[in-house]
């Protein structure tokens, strides 16, 4: 007969209870039962039997019937006998009560010394009841029996205490506390099951390891889903503390960068505990798969706490603090090749993937191998694995940079080193994009706003282009993240400006309100590499070539160069708008300076070679006119006797604070002098001029000036323009005497002040009489005796009367020798802005009816309604000479033109009146 195992009577069991419910299998047959079999037919129940001879017809019947008594007679002695032995059985597996105290001493029950020979035999009768006692009907699963007792006394009686630990004591101690009864509880649990196991393996040997493997996991089972809820909080504690002590990371939440401790006594006693600990987990069931989601968590918590903790800030790269002789630096430089993962080793290794590599290969890999290795887990964790911890590290290093990408652009270049970072980890396009897009949100929030002035937006551009050329050449990252930038730059007025003197600025300047580093640039001669050669398609001699990023759009074309000028020339759109602002600000350069203008000609150059050469003709022109005037000047000059005479050397000469300079210049010492500089009226800027008289010593000189010009161009004629020149003025006072370079009307308010020979007395003049003296605008007037006053040359006697101050008293001589430097820079600048704004106030009044076409045009053919930002751009782009003014000032003129009825203003947006 077969032998069908204890499974079979445990799924008659179940099979059983779900339709008439759970019997109770514990209590076996009596011993006194009767083992009769039944009455036979026609015979009264219980009574003799009768020897009668039945009938000839009668004997092939009652064979059946005796037959059919004896198999009864078997099952119910089969029956009973199973009966007994189960009882037997379950009787001496019963647990016991479970002590409420872990430290109180307990035997194991049943002794194995106590168990006979009729033990063995009825435990074999229970685990094999189809061969041993094939009439017993009803058989139960001693396996199933067991573990149903089990589960039933760990929710009893083993549960409730620890519960009980888990609120009394420190996480240390319940963890500590709670393994102990878990241990206690396994020995009993396992004690039982062993003896069952070794009955099962004299029978039928081999047949017992697959009930074992089931019985374990349905406890494990049990105690975790009973246990790990309560347990989490304290047994993650415990394992992070452990873990951050092993991999030498701080206790502390601070969020402040900190040194990883070295490994030493501490860490690997740390270990040994952990190792020990999970262990114990294991064996009593809490090394499941929520131990192994929560142990996950810790180290991945671990390794953003070392990024976090050693790398934030810290962006040098390897190479800028390596020190030593070039064989140890090679080495070094092998063996950080070697630490590397594969994704990494063709980038230059920064001082924190180097650092974040060693760590993770002699300490964080070893520790979670060692760990998991201890735990059943369903995938294989081997020391090969730890090539994939190290590019976990360089992601979570890479998510740190992506946050501190802002300002390691703003410090470039002494942020290589997280470039370095950023460059290993950013090798997918999902990560690319992430970056952009993380990036372009700082952007937004941090520079493009109205606190943020053009020049450090465009100085955080130029970092920007040098950053992210040096992360990806491509420019395929710059282009996604500068466009917002490009954009907002263009609806700034002064973002051409600030570029072209910046491109005009002088290296050795100290101020930093100019946007120096383009003329850095320019001298330098980055920017002098051909377009073409910075952008070859190919070039096969370049060992360093990579294919073009799978990311790039259509005609996208690498470029080798940053092109640091290109890309800020050409994010500004139009290039007429830049070519007119180069001319005005190349205008004012060359009438205010004398001297080679090499910085000039060679931003000319750059955008001739950018924008060809006829858009910037008139700039030609004016340099050309500033280089023949200064020979024009020296010819009419000589012709009409207007050089220093012999008597102006001579005292030169006998001057003892001109002794130093090398050559002496005797200019103005005895008389006036004056120079000019000859302008094109077709080909410079529209130049504003104030009319107002000069001194008549200076009138005298411009008279015989023109007289030379006309001699020398006989079919031209001189028009000055007064309000643009310049003039050195020397003012000698009672206690002082003041040296100041000066517009030409400052020049004249002040010569106005001049007493005659006859009364040294200076006389007192009110605003109006200046006024009608010099036919001056009052504007004028107003700003220059601000200047003087602001000099201590001139004082306030009484509202709107001024006169010279011959001598300062101790407070003004002390404010004078503070303020003195600040207040020239300060008054000279104020003046010049005056002097624009009364010029913008001409075109204003000459210009703003075309202008007004124009908005009127753009409102009926282009759109019905636009704001003030669009008109402004509008105009810009449609003026071939630029639109001068400024949002605010174009504001005021819609206003005027809504109050008078002409346009209307809703939601912002203006639209023509119908």
């Amino acid at each position: 007969m077969a032998r069908h195992g204890p499974d079979m009577g445990a799924r008659k069991k179940r099979a059983f209870q779900s339709v008439f419910g759970d019997g109770d299998i514990s209590q076996p047959t009596p011993a006194a039962t009767p083992a009769m079999p039944s009455s036979g037919p026609g015979q009264p129940f219980g009574g003799p039997n009768i020897n009668t001879q039945p009938p000839l017809s009668d004997v092939r019947e009652a064979d059946s019937v005796k037959a059919r008594s004896l198999s009864e007679s078997s099952h119910v002695r089969d029956q009973v006998h199973w009966d007994r032995a189960w009882h037997l059985v379950t009787d001496a597996l019963s647990l016991p009560e479970f002590p409420k105290s872990a430290s109180s001493p307990q035997l194991l029950k049943p002794q194995k010394e106590a168990l006979d020979s009729a033990f063995d035999k009825a435990l074999e009768d229970v685990l094999y009841p189809t061969s041993r006692l094939p009439y017993a009907s009803h058989t139960e699963n001693l396996v199933v029996w067991h573990t149903h007792q089990v589960r039933s006394h760990f929710l009893h009686q083993v549960l409730p205490i620890i519960l009980h630990l888990a609120n009394q004591y420190a996480p240390e101690a319940l963890v500590s506390g709670a393994v102990h009864v878990l241990e206690t509880a396994h020995r009993h649990y396992l004690h039982g099951l062993a003896i069952i196991k070794e009955g099962m393996d004299v029978a039928a040997p081999g047949t017992s390891m697959l009930y074992v493997e089931k019985f374990r996991r349905d406890l494990h089972a049990v105690i975790t889903k009973s246990l790990m809820e309560p347990l989490s909080t304290s047994l993650r504690t415990v394992l992070e503390k452990s873990v951050f002590t092993i991999l030498g990371l701080p206790q502390s939440k601070s969020p402040e960068r900190s040194d990883i401790i070295p490994a030493g006594h501490k860490s690997d006693r740390a270990l040994q505990d952990l190792l020990k600990l999970v262990e114990s987990l294991k064996s009593v069931g809490l090394a499941g798969e929520s131990f192994q989601v929560t142990f996950a968590e810790i180290m991945n918590s671990a390794m953003t706490q070392y990024v976090r903790r050693g790398c934030k800030g810290l962006w040098e790269s390897e190479k800028e603090t390596s020190e030593g002789s070039s064989d140890s630096q090679a080495r070094e430089s092998k063996n950080q090749a070697s630490i590397l993962p594969r994704t990494a080793r063709h980038s230059s290794a920064s001082k924190c993937v180097t650092g974040l590599c060693e760590w993770i290969e002699n300490r964080y890999a070893r520790l979670a191998v060692q760990v998991l290795n201890r735990v059943d887990t369903k995938v294989n964790v081997t020391w090969a694995n730890k090539e994939r911890f190290k590019e976990m590290g360089i992601g979570h290093l890479a998510d740190l940079r992506i946050r501190e990408l802002f300002d390691i652009v703003v410090n470039w270049p002494k942020s290589g080193g997280a470039l370095d970072d950023l460059r290993t980890a950013i090798t997918t396009p999902q990560r690319r994009l992430h970056l952009t897009e993380a990036f372009a949100a700082t952007l937004n929030k941090r520079l493009l706003h109205p606190g943020t002035s053009t020049l450090q937006i465009l100085q955080a551009y130029i970092s920007m282009i040098w950053s992210f050329h040096a992360l990806d050449n491509s420019k395929v990252l710059l282009d996604r993240v500068a466009y917002p930038l490009q954009l907002y730059l263009c609806s700034r007025e002064d973002t051409v400006r600030i570029i072209i003197t910046g491109l005009l600025a002088d290296t050795d300047d100290p101020h930093a309100d100019k946007l120096v580093e383009l003329a850095q640039l320019l001298n330098t001669g980055s920017q002098q590499a051909g377009q073409k050669a910075s952008d070859e398609e190919l070039d096969w001699h370049d060992m360093d070539w990579v294919p073009d990023p799978v990311d790039a759009g259509p005609g996208y074309k690498r470029s080798k160069n940053a092109d640091i000028i290109g890309t800020l020339i050409g994010a500004l759109g139009a290039q007429d708008v830049f070519i007119k602002e180069f001319q005005n600000i190349i205008g004012e350069h060359l009438l205010k300076q004398d001297g080679g203008f090499e910085r000039e000609i060679k931003v000319l150059e750059l955008l001739k070679a950018r924008f060809g050469e006829a858009p910037l003709q008139a700039c030609e022109v004016m340099l050309k006119d500033i280089q023949d005037s200064g020979r024009v000047n020296g010819v009419i000059r000589r012709n009409q006797k207007l050089d220093p005479s012999e008597q102006e050397l001579n005292a030169a000469k006998a001057d003892p604070s001109m002794v130093d300079e090398d050559p002496i210049n005797p200019e103005g010492l005895l008389k006036p002098s004056l120079h000019a500089k000859i302008l094109s009226r077709l080909f410079w800027p529209q130049l504003q001029d104030e009319t107002y008289k000069v001194p008549e010593d200076i009138e005298e000189l411009q008279k015989r000036y023109e007289e030379g010009f006309e001699a020398l161009k006989a079919s031209r004629k001189l028009t000055w323009l007064h309000s643009l020149g310049q003039a050195t003025v020397e003012l000698e006072l009672e206690d002082r005497t003041i040296v100041e370079e000066v517009h030409t009307w400052q020049a004249a308010v002040i010569y106005a002040f001049q007493g005659d020979e006859e009364n040294e007395v200076s006389p007192m003049l009110t605003l109006e009489k200046i006024v009608k003296t010099l036919e001056m605008d009052e504007s004028l007037v107003r700003s220059a005796l601000k200047f003087w006053t602001n000099k201590l040359v001139l004082h306030e006697t009484s509202p709107g009367t001024w006169t010279v101050l011959e001598v300062l008293n101790q407070e003004d001589r002390a404010r004078s020798n503070a303020q003195a430097t600040a207040s020239a820079s300060a008054n000279v600048d104020e003046s010049a802005d005056e002097t624009a704004l009364i010029a913008n106030e001409g075109i204003t009044n000459e210009k703003m009816a075309m202008y007004w076409q124009f908005i009127q045009g753009m409102l009926k053919n282009s759109s019905s309604q636009m704001p003030l930002q669009q008109i402004v751009m509008m105009l810009k782009m449609l003026i071939a000479e630029g639109f001068p003014y400024s949002n605010e000032e174009l504001q005021e003129f819609l206003s005027g033109k809504v109050q008078d009825g002409v346009l209307e203003l809703n939601g912002g947006k203006y639209r023509l009146r119908k």
